[in-house]
Order: C-alpha cells, then sequence, then structure tokens
C-alpha cells in the first residue's frame, strides 16, 4: 500500500516543487499536515480529493489510503487496504 506521504512527494516530483512546504501550499494543506503525514496518519477527505486531483487520479484511491490509516481496528484496517489496493495505480509512468 502507498502511503499518503508517497503521494505528496509524487505531487513534489510532477509540479517539481522544491520543498514539501511548497508542495502543501500548492495543494492548500497546512504546514502541521505535513507533520501528521510524516508520522503516518491519514488526511481528510477534502485533503485527499486535492492529492488525487493534482495527480489526475481518482480520489477513491486516496482516501481508501487515508481511512485505513485511520481505522481504529484491524477488520476495518484491512477492508479500507483491500478498497485502496482496488484502486492503486503507478503513477510513476505518468510523472
Amino acid at each position: 500500500m502507498k502511503s499518503i506521504e508517497t503521494y505528496i512527494e509524487e505531487v513534489k516530483k510532477k509540479l517539481k516543487l522544491a520543498t514539501y512546504a511548497q508542495t502543501m501550499q500548492h495543494l492548500g494543506m497546512p504546514r502541521q499536515a505535513w507533520t501528521k503525514i510524516q508520522k503516518g496518519q491519514g488526511v481528510s477527505a477534502k485533503n485527499a480529493i486535492r492529492i488525487a486531483s493534482a495527480l489526475n487520479i481518482d480520489p477513491a484511491e486516496v482516501l481508501a489510503v487515508s481511512m485505513a490509516l485511520q481505522a481504529e481496528n484491524n477488520e476495518t484496517r484491512n477492508l479500507w487496504l483491500r478498497i485502496a489496493k482496488d484502486y492503486e495505480t503507478d503513477h510513476e509512468e505518468a510523472i
């Protein structure tokens, strides 16, 4: 499973931005969100949509990963991981 951090890295690379602060600013996300992302936490639905939009991918992919990270138990986490895997695409080819 990709992490939210991986998606942010893909946005940074795609837009040729120098820093993660610039990436977060471009996405309209607060800097504090980057700290949470680095700690392996998910993002809000609004921010998942922003990330997906920047990568031209289905928002359900990023949202499913985020929900898996926020799941309160293994059963729920595994369900979201299964959904995320169904949507997961390789963006490196497009970048």
